[in-house]
């Protein structure tokens, strides 16, 4: 494996984690501290990333390609409530944690086939 690779991939790593843990402790804040959340919609947002959570701790290639399509939903969710007018700020946040872990991941995924 090329020393660029390996750099690349190490970094996308640490990003995938740093947006990972982010969207989390966003739910977090969300439902769990701010008015109007619930511990309902807190596990409904929380549990699909936490099923892949195994995959992701073990490096495996195929973890990162199902979080790419989970994080779809919250890219579409984001996306959707970025552009209403009674907007909240937690919205953008969302949308910006999931694009980049779902670029993040995807790039990661194909670094690590190409070892």
């Amino acid at each position: 494996m090329s020393t660029s690779i390996a750099t690349k991939l190490r970094t996308a790593r640490a990003l995938n984690w740093a947006c990972y843990l982010g969207l989390l402790l966003l739910f977090i804040a969300r439902n769990l501290f701010l008015p109007g959340g619930s511990l309902a919609l807190w596990l409904v947002q929380t549990v699909p990333l936490l099923l892949v959570l195994p995959g992701l701790l073990q490096r495996h290639f195929r973890a990162y390609l199902w979080l790419c399509f989970i994080l779809l939903l919250y890219i579409t969710n984001g996306a959707l409530h970025v552009t209403m007018p009674d907007r909240d700020w937690q919205h953008g946040i969302l949308l910006v944690l999931s694009l980049t872990l779902f670029f993040s991941a995807m790039m990661t995924s194909r670094w690590q086939r190409m070892q």
